[in-house]
Parts: C-alpha cells; sequence; structure tokens
C-alpha cells in the first residue's frame, strides 16, 4: 500500500506542474476550455503509456497463457488452469534457485579474498593486538583492488540498462571515471598507511565516500550529455534525466552509509535476542520509500530514454543491502527457531503482499475516487496493468527472488569463513550447522517464492517465467554486480555482527596468528 499512496502524491504533485486554465476579465471564463485540455493530455499521456510500449506487445515476453480476446464485444479471460500454472512455477523456481548456487560461488569467492586482503586478522585486530607491517601494505592492496571495484558499480550497471553495445559506443567514457576516482581513492589510502593511520578511525572513510558521491554525480553528467546528444527531440528536461539516472544510486549509497555506521552499531548493541529480531525484521523498511520513487521514475518518467526491458536497473538493487542485512542478522541468532521464524517471517510477508495486490489496488482506487470527490480533484491513478509495468513487475519480482536466496546463502557463508579464517577449530563442525540451516532457510524460501510465481502468473498475468527463461543471462550478471558491490563494501561491518557474538559466547576458541595469507593455505 505505501507504494500506492507514494505514486498518489507523485501524481498529484506532478499535476500542479502542469499548466492551468487562466481567468480573464475581458474574455468568457476559459476553464471549460481548460479542464478540456487537461482531459487531452491525460488521455494523450495514457495513450502514450501504452503505445510507447507496443512493440513489446507484440514479443513473446508478454504470450502468457493468460490473455485477453475480443469476442462479439465482450472481454473473455482465457486463464491457465490451476495445474499448468503451478508447474511453471515450479520449473522457474527451480531454474531460479540453480542461478542462485552460481551466484554464492561468486560471493563465496569475493567474500574470502576480502577476508585474506581488506580484512586479514580482522579477530586478532578486535583484541588490540598489533598488526604488522606486511599485513597492513597487504590489507591495503585488497582495499585498493575492492575501491576501484565499487567506482566501477555505476559504469557496470550502465551496461545493463543500456546494453553492451550502445554503453561501448556512447557511455564508455563513465568507466574511465570510475576508474579514476577509484585510483584516487587508492592513492589516498596510500598515504594513510604511510603516515600510519590507515584503517584506525572512521573519520578517515569520509574522503573515499566524497570521492565515490563525485564519480556518480561525474558519471551522471557525462550520461546526460550523451543523452542529449543521442536523443535530441527528448522532452525530458537535462535535471529530469540527471535525476533518472542518478537518484536511485546516489539513495542507495546514502541507505548503505546508514546500514554500515549507524543500524549494525544499533543492532549490535543490543542484548535481548527479542530486541534483535524486532530491528531485523525493521531492517527492510527504510528501503521501501526511495524503492517506491525510483519504481514511479522507471515507469512515467524513462521510458524516452530507456528501454522498459531494461528499466529495472533503476529499482532492483534498492533492497540488495537491506535484505543482506537482514539475512546476516538473521544468520546472527543461535537459536534455529529464531531462524526459522525470521525465515516463515519473510515468506509469509512476501506471499501476503502478492496476494493482496489486487484487494489493495482496489482499496486505492475507491480512496482516490474519495479525494476527487472531497479535496484534490486533480489526483488521477495512474494505470497499473499496462505493458511497461507488468515487464517492471515481472522482472523486480526475479531479482527480488534471486536477492533472497543468494543472501541466504551469503550470509552463512560471512559466518563460516569467519570462523575457520580467525580461530582454530573443527572445520566441519561449522559447515555442518551451517549446511542444516541452509536446508531449513532454502525448503522455505523455495515454498513460498513458488506460491508468489503461481499467485502473479494465476491471477495477475506477470509473465515471470517467460521473462526468466528470455534474458536470465541479464538478470544474472546484474544480480552479480550488486553482490560484488555489496560484499566489497559491507563484509568488514558485517562481520562485527559475528564478532559480537562470538566474544559474547561462553565458549573459549583460539585466535589464529596474524599472518600474510595463503601460508597455511586457509
Amino acid at each position: 500500500m505505501l507504494e500506492e499512496i507514494i505514486a498518489g502524491f507523485l501524481s498529484l504533485f506532478s499535476t500542479f506542474t502542469m499548466d492551468t486554465p487562466h481567468l480573464s476579465r475581458d474574455k468568457e471564463c476559459t476553464i471549460g476550455s481548460g479542464v478540456e485540455k487537461l482531459d487531452r493530455q491525460s488521455a494523450l499521456r495514457d495513450d502514450e503509456t501504452h503505445t510507447e510500449y507496443g512493440t513489446f506487445l507484440d514479443e513473446t515476453v508478454f504470450s502468457t497463457k493468460l490473455e485477453y480476446v475480443q469476442i462479439e464485444g465482450d472481454e473473455i479471460e482465457v486463464k491457465p488452469t490451476f495445474r499448468q500454472s503451478l508447474v511453471r512455477s515450479l520449473q522457474a523456481n527451480l531454474s531460479m534457485t540453480l542461478a542462485v548456487f552460481l551466484l554464492a560461488v561468486i560471493g563465496m569467492t569475493v567474500i574470502y579474498f576480502d577476508l585474506r586482503t581488506c580484512d586479514l586478522c580482522y579477530e586478532w585486530r578486535n583484541h588490540n593486538n598489533t598488526i604488522p607491517f606486511p599485513v597492513m601494505r597487504f590489507k591495503l592492496i585488497g582495499d585498493c583492488i575492492e575501491g576501484i571495484l565499487l567506482n566501477l558499480w555505476f559504469p557496470a550497471s550502465l551496461v545493463i540498462l543500456f546494453g553492451w553495445s550502445d554503453f561501448k559506443r556512447h557511455y564508455a567514457s563513465t568507466a574511465y571515471v570510475g576508474f579514476v576516482i577509484g585510483l584516487m581513492a587508492t592513492l589516498y589510502l596510500t598515504f594513510l598507511l604511510l603516515f600510519g593511520v590507515y584503517d584506525t578511525k572512521v573519520v578517515y572513510r569520509v574522503p573515499g565516500n566524497v570521492l565515490f558521491a563525485t564519480g556518480l554525480i561525474v558519471g551522471s553528467l557525462r550520461v546526460v550529455r550523451k543523452v542529449r546528444e543521442i536523443h535530441p527531440s527528448v522532452s525530458y528536461s537535462d535535471v529530469q534525466i540527471m535525476t533518472v539516472v542518478s537518484v536511485e544510486f546516489l539513495t542507495s549509497f546514502l541507505i548503505a552509509m546508514y546500514y554500515r555506521y549507524a543500524a549494525v552499531s544499533w543492532f549490535n548493541a543490543l542484548n535481548n535476542e527479542t530486541y534483535k529480531f524486532i530491528v531485523a525484521t525493521l531492517t527492510p523498511l527504510l528501503a521501501l520509500l526511495p524503492t517506491a520513487i525510483c519504481k514511479h521514475m522507471a515507469l512515467w518518467r524513462s521510458s524516452e530514454i530507456i528501454e522498459p526491458q531494461r528499466s529495472f536497473v533503476l529499482v532492483y538493487f534498492m533492497r540488495g543491502a537491506s535484505i543482506t542485512l537482514y539475512r546476516v542478522m538473521q544468520a546472527d541468532f543461535k537459536s534455529v527457531w529464531l531462524f526459522i521464524g525470521l525465515s516463515l517471517f519473510s515468506g509469509f510477508s512476501y506471499v501476503f503482499k502478492t496476494a493482496t495486490l489486487s484487494l489493495r489496488n482496489k482499496i486505492w482506487a475507491r480512496v482516490i475516487k474519495l479525494l476527487r470527490n472531497t479535496c484534490c480533484s486533480r489526483l488521477r491513478q495512474l494505470p497499473i496493468n499496462t505493458p511497461h509495468s507488468r515487464r517492471l513487475k515481472a522482472d523486480s519480482e526475479i531479482q527480488n527472488i534471486l536477492f533472497e536466496n543468494n543472501t541466504l546463502i551469503i550470509s552463512q557463508a560471512y559466518l563460516v569463513l569467519y570462523m575457520i579464517t580467525s580461530f582454530e577449530l573443527s572445520d566441519w563442525a561449522v559447515i555442518k550447522e551451517s549446511l542444516i540451516r541452509l536446508a531449513i532457510g532454502l525448503a522455505i524460501e523455495f515454498f513460498f517464492h513458488t506460491l508468489s510465481i503461481f499467485f502473479h502468473i494465476h491471477w495477475y498475468n506477470i509473465p515471470i517465467p517467460r521473462v526468466w527463461s528470455q534474458c536470465w543471462r541479464r538478470h544474472v550478471f546484474a544480480n552479480a554486480v550488486i553482490l560484488v558491490v555489496i560484499v566489497c563494501y559491507f563484509t568488514g561491518v558485517l562481520l562485527s555482527v559475528f564478532q559480537v557474538r562470538m566474544s559474547e559466547s561462553s565458549e573459549v576458541y583460539i585466535i589464529r596468528n596474524c599472518t600474510l595469507p595463503y601460508e597455511n593455505w586457509r
């Protein structure tokens, strides 16, 4: 419902920027003609909403079993049977789950690289032990590599947003910008090491964050300039193009900083597991508002410069950090029942949101009608069943399913790799417990995701299986990009969740010596 409310307010705000009818004492009142003008504009906009994606109506992406056919002036809905919808949802969910394991391998590889470079001797340092200079130098190398990868996030997203051929022809300069910003961050970290303050205080990270934000803004300005050159007749202003391209990245960056420097510290400071449970369940709520705003822009403010089948890039990574943090908090609970409870809560809320979509739309339509008749006569409900909206919904749901499953595995990988690289203990004992939790969590997610896909297919005509079968490479690559970014940015702070858990444990663990990596091949 929050997304519908935000869309309504955005719709109301946009109407106040339109031309209003003028009043004149010398001429006849033109209110009627003004209203007719607004109606024509509204009708034209609605027509464009459907016609500008006319090519996609001919594609097989939307050739699902759920079709609308015209017979003697009546619309008859031809639905697939219950069994057909269930089989298709099972097949699609199974295929996505298999793809998740490939993504998990990529994520675990990056986590292991981080633990052996950037966060080398993490537990050793937390016990106020001195880290040798050769180890600090090796940590710097890892930090520099990850810094460059983080600054290449924007151009990598542009590859997905515009396609490789268009990116190479028009937007390759953003990759140079990201690489130069990454080198500047590397130079800054090198000076910190030379002056003996590298990796000591949080305040020394501020210049790196400023450089990153600067790279996003400069890259976005380059995109605006190129869009003007490629599409000189586009109706959007430079500010609108800049907003569409940059807002989701800058907002995600701000949310990520809040999670890194505030939310995790708050979670670690809590001693009661019930309070931790509540904080974990509330963590994803922060991303709801910016996600709804970016979804609105992707649907109604981007069609002239971005192809509809790629517009999900403006939305999908918003929830990535919140889901990852949620899963790590879930993995922190020692009680398997709390772990199962968080999995059930996540799955049930996901299915409940899907199952009540039609009801929420009807309620919101009544609310808008009531507001139009009372105070907000210019408020209107945006179309909710356009080809673009259905395609964006399918792409977003695919990314959500990949994120939910992938982060569940990654969170356990964090715990296992942290423990076996930091302490002298039996590897199999740690791996066995995590495998049990993974089996339980993935089974719960598979059940609820199958139900959700079934509802989308059988009730809402959202072509999730067809979109996945045709564009799975794009979705896997998009998910891999944001996964690498999340691991590079959040690993250090996410490890603190498990570090607090180990420090509060009654068991005694022997910390491994702080040596250069690969000396003991761990």
